[in-house]
């Protein structure tokens, strides 16, 4: 039993990584609610919108490795995937509440934001990295950076659709038509254009970073980590 549960754990390295992060997250939102006020609970559903790409795409490629998925339900679960990618990222920009919380708080919810922030920047990494296995895995690794770079534009454009046109992923079912009246009038926005720019090139930086990291460790052939 203990066995199974080790290699249960050495497979999950990095699932059970980020939950240590993402529950030191929440364990101080909470001492914070219990001491102070309830303004911060929103960060606990965007950090779960942040771990849905990532566990969604963790199912895709568990069932990949073990049976080719046909190329129509590829493609479908990565446009689903690509849809809500975007959350994880966007939790980096609730850091913008720092500005209005009390004074004698200012230290504590600094950091508690920015606990918030690695945790769910750290799962659009490792959501990004498992896309671009799959795709390595089915295609090659010109092909996976190609989509690497096209969904982390795509998300940095996504980013700018949630922060400042107030936009959600599931808004593509319930408000179809009214999104895309929101896209099409901001995608040409000079301003829309250098967020999702900066965005996105700060996106590719960390990910290459992380890609590069995950990879070393990899070949190290004591610890794997990837």
């Amino acid at each position: 039993m203990y066995e199974k549960q080790f290699c249960f754990l050495q497979r999950n390295l990095n699932i059970a990584l980020l939950s240590i992060v993402s529950f030191s997250a929440v364990a101080l939102l909470a001492f914070r609610i219990y001491s102070y006020d309830w303004d911060f609970i929103f960060l606990v559903w965007n950090l779960f919108l942040a771990w849905v790409p990532l566990l969604f795409i963790q199912m895709v490629w568990s069932y990949e490795i073990r049976r080719r998925l046909p190329l129509w339900l590829l493609i479908v679960c990565f446009l689903i995937w690509l849809l809500f990618f975007p959350n994880a990222p966007y939790i980096i920009t609730d850091l913008k509440y720092v500005r209005s919380v009390p004074q004698n708080m200012i230290w504590y919810d600094a950091l508690m934001l920015f606990n918030f922030s690695v945790a769910g920047f750290l799962a659009g990494l490792y959501s990004i990295r498992i896309v671009h296995r799959i795709f390595a895995h089915r295609w090659n690794h010109a092909v996976a950076w190609l989509v690497v770079m096209i969904s982390m534009l795509l998300g940095g454009f996504g980013v700018y659709l949630g922060r400042y046109g107030r936009w959600n992923s599931w808004d593509i079912v319930t408000q179809p038509i009214a999104l895309l009246q929101g896209i099409t009038s901001r995608v040409l926005d000079p301003f829309a254009i250098k967020h999702t720019f900066t965005f996105s090139f700060v996106m590719m930086l960390l990910y290459f970073a992380f890609h590069i990291f995950a990879e070393l460790k990899k070949h190290e052939g004591t610890h794997k980590y990837s």
